[in-house]
């Protein structure tokens, strides 16, 4: 009896421990606040700026960011069924993950604002080689820059991942230069 209840208090105290966070800075870009348990790594996407990862737990976050121009030239240039603003990016946003993710599901959707910046947030499901994920997904347009936010889990973890998601995606601040001050003004 002793070791049943010693068992229970332990699955509580382990439940019941709040996510410490650590802000990681990308230099004249942006800033993000993720778990203090994550590792800086290098091998999740190499178009990201920021990919970190708490691989005993399989936990993962990734930032892409790209210049609007270059989106929005794109659009206007091509014959493609989007508009040049956040709208138009989250439908290319969705292409590419319907072209990626197995049996998706896109849920949870939210226009809202992050920090000042307009944005749009989302769940997704789905398997990606073999493997039932759940994403939180933050799509934020600054002020030069479409900003991607991407956390993800195994499938079966994702709801108790999620209020640390929101609370990471919720700390986004976009780090906007004031040209005064490189002036030497």
């Amino acid at each position: 009896m002793k070791k049943i209840l010693f068992l229970m208090a332990l699955v509580v105290i382990s439940c019941d421990v709040k996510e410490e966070f650590k802000t990681i800075t990308i230099p004249n870009k942006y800033s993000l606040d993720i778990p203090d348990s994550f590792e800086k790594v290098d091998n999740l996407n190499d178009d990201a700026s920021l990919q970190y990862q708490n691989a005993f737990k399989e936990f993962y976050v990734i930032v892409m960011d790209e210049p609007k121009e270059t989106f929005d030239t794109a659009v206007i240039t091509n014959d493609v069924d989007m508009t040049p603003d956040l709208e138009g990016y989250f439908k290319a946003i969705q292409f590419n993950l319907k072209n990626a993710v197995k049996n998706i599901k896109i849920f949870d959707q939210k226009n809202t604002e992050i920090n000042g910046r307009e944005a749009k947030i989302f769940s997704v499901t789905g398997n990606v080689e073999g493997y039932a994920i759940f994403y939180r997904c933050a799509l934020i347009q600054g002020k030069k820059h479409y900003y991607q936010i991407m956390l993800w889990t195994e499938q079966k973890k994702g709801e108790s991942y999620v209020q640390t998601m929101n609370q990471s995606i919720n700390s986004f601040r976009e780090l906007v230069r004031h040209d005064k001050l490189y002036k030497g003004q």
